[in-house]
This record gives structure tokens, sequence and C-alpha cells, in this order.
């Protein structure tokens, strides 16, 4: 199984595995009877790994199923050459064979991940399920080193890679990295299609790599100056000594390039875990991760709004540029990279292709926008406006967590961290809005 696994993983460079792997186009011109029962037999292949999340999953799925069905095509007319030329026999029972066997390499691939949620044997566990437990068990251990230092006069966190301090989700990179680990891994070797307590193991194990809590705690001495009551009942203002414990956290998550190098994969794992995380494979992932794969806007849909918005108005323009992010990946370790953002790199991006420079962050867009007297009430905001909202306390200006691009007609246009890609929707959170901004002057 080994051998086999290692030459499945040096021909095939897959661009295009669905749950559903559709090949009775795979035998093309073949007329026979013979062929057309090997097609049928295929078929209860087929449906023992049926995808059934959704029909927008589904519909995700069919582009790749396309390219891979002519994958399938290629490998199938090759093997079935030179099967035939070897052993003479019936080249449809060649066929079905080849095809069981390239499926099955498949299965054992790391892009048997795909399929995971199928499996419904006893112990067994959807992703989305792991993941809500890891998340929970992140924050639990977030509070346990909290509770461990005692009383303590300030916590302060710091989230390594992430420009607006807000808690990094690298789960699609930790799957990625799962993936390739356990089903390349020259000892163990597991498939990645069932996921049960070993695999679930595996998984945590390689989430802790990727997800780490560095705490310390720090006394700071300061001087303040207090009314000090003298013997003789006069007050006088002196200087007065004072310390402030504060416990340090630091959570740091890395990518999975970074992981890459640290468990020393090889150039073959480290493109199959790229091809995990491509465009192509995107829709699949997010399925996976309980994530919504819609961008709240189709392309003609899209075309709509810009129609609507006022021409030559700067704030109708960067809701153009803004539409053209949709469905781009979010992730605040790889903002700026290919074509990942975050929420305050998106805003940053618009409005530098319109010639207007503001800071990288969301919280230091906003004191951009304070100190040149840029604000707006709710009520002012127009196409093109920032909104910003606090979500919980940062350390930075007004505790902003969060920024997204006013798009009218109460929409708006955000990289989204819940739903991990560029999105346009209605607003959200009033309650959690802080603050509203024009970034430049309006003429």
């Amino acid at each position: 199984m080994k051998r086999n696994r290692s030459i499945r993983q040096k021909r095939f460079s897959v661009k295009g595995v669905a749950p559903s792997i559709k090949v009775s186009r795979s035998v093309g011109q073949v007329t026979s009877q013979r062929e057309k029962r090997s097609t049928q037999q295929l078929g209860m292949i087929q449906a023992a790994i049926q995808a059934r999340h959704s029909i927008q999953w589904s519909r995700a799925a069919a582009q790749m199923n396309l390219r891979m069905a002519k994958l399938l095509i290629r490998a199938i007319a090759l093997l079935v050459k030179g099967l035939s030329a070897m052993l003479g026999i019936s080249s449809s029972v060649i066929i079905l064979l080849c095809i069981i066997m390239i499926v099955a390499a498949l299965l054992s691939s790391p892009f048997g991940i795909f399929v995971a949620d199928e499996n419904t044997e006893p112990d067994t566990k959807k992703l989305v399920q792991i993941v809500e437990e890891m998340n929970a068990q992140f924050a639990a251990r977030i509070a346990s080193v909290q509770q461990a230092a005692g009383e303590v006069d300030r916590v302060e966190i710091e989230y390594a890679g992430s420009a607006d301090n807000t808690r990094i989700d690298n789960w699609p990179d930790v799957l990625a990295v799962y993936a390739v680990k356990t089903s390349t891994d020259s000892a163990a070797g597991l498939d990645v299609v069932t996921m049960d307590r070993q695999r679930e193991e595996l998984l945590q194990s390689v989430f802790w790599d990727m997800n780490q809590i560095d705490s310390h705690m720090e006394t700071l001495e300061f001087t303040r100056t207090a009314a000090v009551e003298q013997s003789d009942g006069s007050v006088e203002v002196q200087p007065v000594k004072e310390e402030e414990r504060v416990l340090q956290l630091l959570i740091s998550a890395r990518t999975a390039e970074q992981q890459a190098a640290i468990y020393s994969f090889s150039t073959e794992q480290v493109d199959l875990m790229n091809e995990l995380l491509s465009e192509e494979f995107r829709p699949m992932m997010m399925a996976i991760l309980g994530k919504k794969s819609d961008t709240g806007l189709t392309s003609e849909q899209s075309a709509a709004v810009i129609t609507d918005l006022h021409a030559g108005v700067l704030g109708s323009q960067a809701v153009e540029l803004a539409l053209t992010r949709l469905g781009d990946p979010y992730s605040q370790l790889k903002a700026g990279q290919d074509n990942y953002t975050d929420c305050s790199y998106l805003v940053q991006w618009v409005y530098r292709q319109l010639g207007v420079d503001v800071p990288r962050t969301a919280a230091e867009q906003a004191r951009f926008i304070v100190d040149n007297g840029f604000s707006l009430t709710s009520d002012e905001l127009m196409a093109g406006d920032l909104i910003f909202w606090s979500y919980e306390p940062n350390g930075r200006f007004m505790d902003i967590t969060h920024v997204g691009i006013y798009a009218g007609e109460g929409k708006v246009i955000d990289a989204s961290s819940s739903r991990l890609q560029v999105v346009y929707r209605n607003v959200f959170d009033t309650d959690f809005q802080v603050m509203y901004g024009r970034p430049y002057v309006q003429d």
C-alpha cells in the first residue's frame, strides 16, 4: 500500500477531487455492452462516496468533478493501453480495475479529507464538531492560564501575526497540514477519510503544534503623586511608589507553510498541501469547516450593484474595487500574499488603488479618520465609507477589532473572519459598532 501511495503521489497532481467522482465520461469512445456494464458497476462505487452536504456544496464541487474526470480519462487511457498489451484480457475489465485503483488511491491520499464527513461509522465525528471542540479547548486553556496566575492588575494579550490583535483562525492550514502529514507519513500512512479517535488525536496534535499559548508575569513599578497627610495635620503632595502585576499572554498561530518547514515536508508533500489550500478546493475546505461558501452576490447581482452606484464618486469606486475581491480568502497571517486578505488590509488595498493612503490596521485607520476630522454618524454613511466594530478589548485605539466598507442600501463588504472570505452582506452587529468615517475629503 505504501508503494502504491508513492506511485500515486508522483504521477498525479490532483486539482479537482470531489466527493462525487463522476467518471462515466472516462470511457469516452467505448461502445461495447461490456463497457456499459462496467460503467454501471462504477456507479456503485460512486454511490459509496457520494457527498450530501448541501446544494451549494454540490454546485461548488461540480467544476472540480469535471477537472477530476479529465484526469481520470487520461490516467485510465494510459493504464488501459499498457495493460491491454501486457495481459491481453478484456479491456472493459481492465477499465473497471483501473478506475477502482484510482478511486482507492484518491481516497487514501490527503484529498480524502474532503469526504471524511461521509463516514458515519460508530465512534467517528464530523470535522466541524472536532473544530468546535478544539476551539472551546483553546479558549478554556487561555482561561486556565489566567486563573493559574491568581490575582493580577491587568491582562495583556498579544496575538502574534494579527494586524488587528484578534484571535487568528488558521483551521484551513491546520487541516491541510494534518491531511498531508497523516496520509503520507512513511511510518503510519493512515488515510484521512475516517475521523475516528486515533485520527482525531493526530489532528489535535497538529492543531496544538500550530497554535501555541505562552505566558509570563511581569511586575511593573511606577511612581505616582499623592496627597499625604503630615503629623501636624497639613497635606503634602509626595511621590508614592506602587507595583502593578501584569499577566502577558502571547498567542501564536502558524501558517501551513511555516509548519511544513518545521515538519520537514518534502517538495512533494508541500505541493500536495498547496493544492489542498488552492482556489479550486476552497469551496470544499469551507464545506468541511461548516462555513458558508456564498459570498452574498452572484456576478450578475454584483454588476447590478455597480450600476446603481453614483458615477464619478470616490466612494463608489471604492465599493466597485471591493466587489472585485468577493470570495478572496481571509487570513491574518497571509494578508497581502496572493489574494489573501484580512479586514483592514482589504480597506487599505481598496483605497491605495484610489490614491488614498490609510494605515494598515483597523484601529489606526480609525485614528487616522479621527485625527483628520473625517468622522461621521451612522445616518451620514455613503457608499465607500468605513464602519468600525469593537468586539473585545485588544489594547488598540478604541479597542477596534474589525472594519468594513459600507456599500450603500444597508450593505457592507468586509473580509469576514467567521466566513473566512470577503463577503457582501447586511450591516451587522450595530451594538458593537463604535465609529464611522470617510477616509478622504469629499469633493
